[in-house]
């Protein structure tokens, strides 16, 4: 099930991410959000698309492109609300897609398509969460040292004896 997020909208739901955008520090504040959802495709597997408003730099017209996994777009001259909403009237099977917002005018739009929606913060929390618990586990993998029976070190003894 793919994920077409607001990013701007997402954004703001990372303390990190809305300092920079308070410092004026937007190229920052996106690279932050693309990294902390880079991780999450990495974790998860999910496809992840996001829509920026306006343009990645004043001087260039880039409609698309990627961040490790990720399809980014930016709106251009329109606006992200615009993109997502075209994204899913176009979409063949919008039912499998979720949108990620917490905008009510994508989110009234898009339910006329059977879209899934999730809010930005319930999303930013579920991110989060499962960032945290795969390096809880990592960390718990690494920290944990295996205690072996007798019983099991006899059984593998007798497996090794058997192959030579």
């Amino acid at each position: 099930m793919p994920y077409l997020i607001d990013g701007f909208n997402l954004l703001y739901k990372f303390p990190d991410c809305e300092a920079l955008m308070v410092q004026n520090k937007l190229d920052d504040a996106r690279i932050r959000l693309l990294t902390i959802l880079k991780e999450y495709v990495k974790i998860t597997g999910k496809k992840v698309r996001v829509v920026f408003d306006g343009k990645k730099h004043p001087l260039l017209e880039i409609k698309n492109e990627t961040f490790g996994f990720i399809d980014v777009f930016y709106s251009l001259d329109y606006s992200a609300d615009f993109l997502i909403k075209e994204f899913i009237k176009k979409d063949i099977n919008p039912r499998m897609t979720t949108v990620v917002t917490s905008d009510n005018g994508i989110i009234d739009f898009v339910k006329k398509f059977g879209v899934r929606i999730t809010k930005s913060e319930d999303f930013a929390e579920k991110i989060i969460k499962t960032i945290d618990e795969h390096y809880e586990q990592k960390i718990q993998e690494k920290d944990e040292d295996p205690i072996i029976n007798p019983e099991e070190v006899q059984y593998w003894e007798e497996q090794f004896k058997k192959r030579r």
